[in-house]
């Protein structure tokens, strides 16, 4: 008996220690059962960033920082640039008829182009007058003289000169006396002879005296008046202009 259950004692005896053995055995962790890091759980878990989806911040920092690298400068210079000095301008040619208009009519940094415009602009008003009544040509010229107009006709539009010429035989209205021909200058004067006024213009008077004061004739205009040697003062009036006939 006592043989027999030795056996069995030893195995009741046994299965504790067995059991704890197991229990301590199974216990230790194992390579395979290992717990999930933090790091894996914590890319493992629902809803959480992605580590290799999304870029970190600081390689993203990392880019945007690189420095750029500039383009290498080009070895070759630029050729300079040509400095052309400044020419003179072309002295303007003119006929001779021009030159003798423009001769000490141009003042220093006028252009002499606008100075003999200016003539010629003369001449076509006058041209253009006679065309229509050349008359009234020859009364502007006794009512206006200009030593510019008589240079123009002279120098750039000759064919007016007999105007010209005649115009200076007349005289407008005014007070002058009997002698030479100078119905301008600083003592007006009118040489005797015969005169009419042009147009016969309306409320025209001319009286005629005697160096004595004595009044010798009036007239209306609307005849020719002879001014004779006797006289010695022509006073004109509203008459405009008197040609010498």
């Amino acid at each position: 008996m006592k043989t027999g259950l030795k056996p069995s004692i030893l195995g009741l005896l046994l299965l504790p220690a067995l059991g704890m053995a197991t229990g301590c055995s199974s216990s230790d962790p194992s390579p395979e059962a290992a717990p999930p890091s933090a790091s894996s759980a914590s890319s493992a878990s629902p809803g959480g960033p992605s580590s290799s989806a999304t870029p970190s911040s600081s390689g993203t920092a990392g880019a945007s920082s690189a420095p750029e690298t500039s383009a290498p400068e080009s070895t070759q210079t630029a050729p300079e640039a040509v400095v052309q000095s400044p020419q003179p301008a072309p002295v303007p040619t003119f006929e001779a008829q021009q030159e003798q208009y423009l001769q000490d009519k141009v003042p220093e940094g006028i252009d002499p182009n606008a100075v003999l415009q200016v003539g010629q602009e003369r001449c076509d008003q006058l041209l253009s007058a006679r065309a229509v009544d050349e008359e009234s040509v020859l009364s502007e010229l006794i009512m206006s003289p200009s030593q510019d107009t008589a240079d123009a006709v002279a120098a750039l539009c000759p064919e007016l000169q007999p105007v010209l010429d005649a115009a200076a035989l007349g005289f407008p209205d005014g007070v002058f006396s009997v002698g030479g021909a100078a119905p301008h200058g600083e003592q007006p004067s009118i040489a005797p002879g015969t005169y009419r006024a042009y147009g016969q213009p309306e409320g025209c008077l001319i009286m005629v005296y005697a160096g004595s004061g004595e009044l010798l004739g009036s007239f209306d205009g609307s005849a020719p008046v002879t001014v004779g040697a006797d006289a010695a003062r022509v006073e004109s009036d509203q008459c405009y202009s008197w040609f010498r006939s």
